[in-house]
């Protein structure tokens, strides 16, 4: 191999990952993302002080970030549909607009002495917009970029800045709860949907829905049914979907129990919008890593890296220094990188006319799991001690990465990935 080739080889992975920004489109979905998402985990971490602060428990607080899973698990199995059947520009612009309107009135009511109940409602509210948005905004990124490994390379750089703004999201957010209030907080999030809305209205092209709008609820109810089976039926997409919905509990513990961490070590709010960013900037770094790989290297890191995501977990049982914690946390994210492939995976091998359904019910599914690790995280956490709940949440995870060795379909996830190329043609 000549020097040329070996730089060649070196910079294909930083190609890679430039290629999709290059696209106008593409653009402006990661900015309009970029935009609302840092609002939203500004919003949440105000929300989740809030009430920890009224109520002192470790489940309420988790209960916050744990109520915005269950429209997604209520709405993206039954809505996720709608982007096969509904212009997606015209879903997301939708979407955005009914967040903006929620959020703002949250910020209107969200005053000492307000009833937790109306929080949690006004939030639910505003999740159902985001299975549609999320559901639409998956379906969409193929359409645009077209290539497989472009393709791979998109959805890899689309999860790694989600999981930037959460970072940025919850270390920005506990600060600025100390210094304005959870109103300012909150009209910040209800600003960033009208700034991500105009962004879409510019930048993406109208497209016709794949196929034919439904009329009637009963048609949406044999899409979901019409889109298990497409999921339980294929042993590759059934496969990487179960592991992702078996790790969501262990993924979650760190940020479920992370606010009342710190309260029970003396360390102050903020070191616990630290911890949970830890996490997530580990998770970003780790995805953006995975996301140039070829798609080969990909698939052998799947099982190692979720394993991976359990180990340091472990040690949080230590009660270990806080930078000490924080760097367990971070190694524990970067190996959540497993989440790329495992997402790319299923999006690309599910037929365009079909996407939105699949993705949908895969959502919903990872969406009820965090929830449950957020509630069980929480429920322990009160019970016995902040670290404790996480150790216990991370040999769940541990075990069920484990079995996914015995049964994992590798022969048939290569098959089916080395034919993308000509399906996506088509």
């Amino acid at each position: 191999m000549t020097a040329t080739d070996q730089v060649r080889l070196m910079n294909e992975p930083q190609e890679r990952a430039r290629q999709p920004m290059a696209v106008r489109e593409f653009r402006g979905l990661i900015i309009a993302q970029v935009v609302s998402e840092a609002g939203d985990q500004i919003a949440r971490v105000a929300v989740a002080l809030l009430i920890l602060a009224h109520t002192g428990s470790a489940l309420l607080s988790a209960a916050t970030f744990a109520v915005s899973f269950i429209p997604t698990f209520l709405g993206a199995a039954l809505l996720g549909p709608l982007a096969d059947r509904f212009s997606r520009r015209n879903l997301m612009l939708i979407a955005d607009a009914g967040r903006a309107v929620i959020i703002g009135l949250m910020a209107f009511v969200a005053i000492p002495g307000t009833p937790v109940w109306l929080l949690f409602a006004l939030l639910i509210a505003a999740e159902f917009f985001t299975p549609v948005f999320d559901s639409a905004r998956a379906a969409s990124i193929p359409d645009i970029l077209i290539d497989r490994d472009v393709i791979t390379a998109g959805l890899g750089l689309s999860r790694s800045l989600h999981l930037i703004n959460q970072a940025v999201g919850l270390i920005v957010g506990g600060f600025l709860v100390q210094l304005t209030s959870p109103r300012f907080a909150l009209l910040i999030d209800a600003v960033s949907f009208v700034i991500s809305f105009a962004v879409l209205a510019l930048v993406l092209k109208p497209r016709p829905a794949t196929l034919d709008a439904p009329d009637g609820v009963f048609v949406l109810l044999h899409d979901l049914r019409d889109g298990w089976g497409l999921l339980t039926s294929d042993v590759t997409r059934r496969s990487l979907v179960l592991l992702g919905w078996g790790m969501a509990i262990a993924i979650v513990a760190p940020e479920a129990v992370a606010l009342a961490y710190v309260r029970h070590q003396g360390w102050g709010d903020a070191w616990g919008g630290i911890l949970m960013a830890s996490v997530i900037v580990g998770a970003a770094i780790g995805s953006l890593i995975v996301a140039g790989r070829p798609v080969g290297m990909q698939i052998d890191l799947l099982l190692p890296l979720a394993i991976a995501v359990c180990l340091p977990l472990l040690l949080t049982g230590l009660e270990p220094p806080r930078l000490i914690l924080v760097l367990l946390w971070l190694l524990s994210g970067c190996a959540q990188a497993f989440l790329v492939p495992l997402m790319s995976f299923t999006t690309m091998l599910t037929s365009n006319d079909q996407r939105g359904r699949v993705v949908g019910i895969a959502s919903a599914g990872f969406a009820a799991l965090s929830a449950l690790g957020y509630l069980l995280a929480g429920a322990v956490s009160d019970a016995t001690s902040p670290a404790f709940s996480v150790v216990v949440m991370a040999v769940i995870g541990l075990a069920v990465a484990s079995a996914g060795f015995v049964m994992w379909p590798t022969e048939q996830l290569r098959a089916d990935v080395a034919n993308l190329d000509s399906e996506l043609s088509n």
